[in-house]
């Protein structure tokens, strides 16, 4: 069994948000059930899944939250949680503590209000991310800043980085919004986009000069979570030039909805089945290149290499994050 496989458990569709490159709040307040829940974490930790991220929506929304997260702690199971962090007062703070969890990513599009409240639609959402950041230092939870990379922000990503790092003590995520405007093939085109409420598609120039300040950033120390391969391969395919890491969403990182379908990833919307039907044979590893999403493609570089016992690959890639989180 694999035990550096991933999950993200969509425990709920509610949300205080309603971010434009986001459609899970459209499908109103729906949230998992306990059997459901307690479905998925046996049948995933049979089939070698360890890192849980509990999310949604705004998962601090639903009422067993905190108790689901305590169930995992027990279980010995890694646990996080993106959030948008507009729940991050003192009280939850604590509770999260209280329910030992081992990391926390806070949404951060802008670290200005104006453009931070019109992505999110939230007016104050950036106050209370940002203020949600000093509460998990105070109380020592590992935290990070995810930042959706955007035409909105795409200017000023490198210096909200090291804003962040140096005001905040937050290190940063890169979120690559193929969600927000679909898949690669489409971007790479750079085709107009069919909904201009999502987040615009940028031009390779732009993207390509970013990364190269991103790497550059990374090696001045610098807290970017994301792993120095995984920016290498971003890069790479904005010049055209051949891939070297496989996304193999559907084998080492699963989706799980509220109501416990199953899928691969974000972009394939097919279940793959219900998740008490989940079993090793379902689990299939095939290649994929249709986008460059964080959450699935570099999990998958970090998961294949533990895989093949590639320990000294990923702490050399990811040292600052284990420096960071430990």
């Amino acid at each position: 069994m694999h035990s550096s496989r991933f999950v993200n458990l969509f425990v709920t569709s509610a949300c205080t948000c309603k971010c434009i490159m986001c459609g899970v709040w459209g499908q109103g307040a729906n949230y998992i059930s306990d059997k459901t829940f307690d479905d998925t974490v046996e049948v995933l930790e049979d089939l070698g899944f360890y890192n849980f991220s509990l999310t949604g929506g705004e998962p601090l929304l639903h009422p067993k939250y905190f108790d689901y997260m305590k169930s995992l702690d027990r279980k010995g199971l890694y646990t996080n949680s993106p959030t948008n962090g507009t729940l991050l007062n003192e009280k939850n703070v604590s509770k999260l503590r209280e329910a030992s969890v081992d990391s926390i990513f806070v949404s951060v599009d802008s670290l200005k209000a104006e453009t931070a409240g019109f992505i999110r639609h939230h007016p104050d959402q950036l106050h209370k991310a940002l203020n949600g950041l000093k509460l998990l230092k105070k109380y020592q939870i590992p935290k990070a800043a995810i930042i959706v990379l955007s035409n909105y922000n795409i200017d000023n990503y490198v210096d909200m980085i090291i804003e962040l790092d140096e005001e905040y003590d937050a290190p940063s995520i890169l979120c690559f919004p193929d969600w927000g405007v679909g898949p690669l093939d489409k971007i790479l085109e750079n085709q107009p986009n069919p909904n201009d409420t999502l987040i615009p598609v940028f031009d390779r120039s732009r993207l390509i000069r970013l990364i190269d300040e991103l790497l550059d950033l990374k090696k001045r120390g610098y807290r970017l979570f994301n792993a120095t391969e995984y920016l290498l391969d971003v890069r790479r395919t904005y010049l055209g030039e051949p891939r070297r890491i496989s996304c193999y969403g559907g084998y080492y990182i699963l989706n799980v909805d509220w109501n416990g379908y199953v899928t691969a990833c974000f972009n394939k919307k097919t279940p793959l089945c219900h998740i008490t039907r989940l079993t090793q044979d379902r689990l299939v590893k095939n290649p994929c290149f249709r986008c460059l999403n964080q959450c699935f493609v570099e999990l998958s570089y970090v998961a294949e290499n533990m895989a093949k016992k590639r320990f000294w690959t990923v702490l050399d890639d990811w040292s600052t994050i284990f420096r960071a989180l430990h």
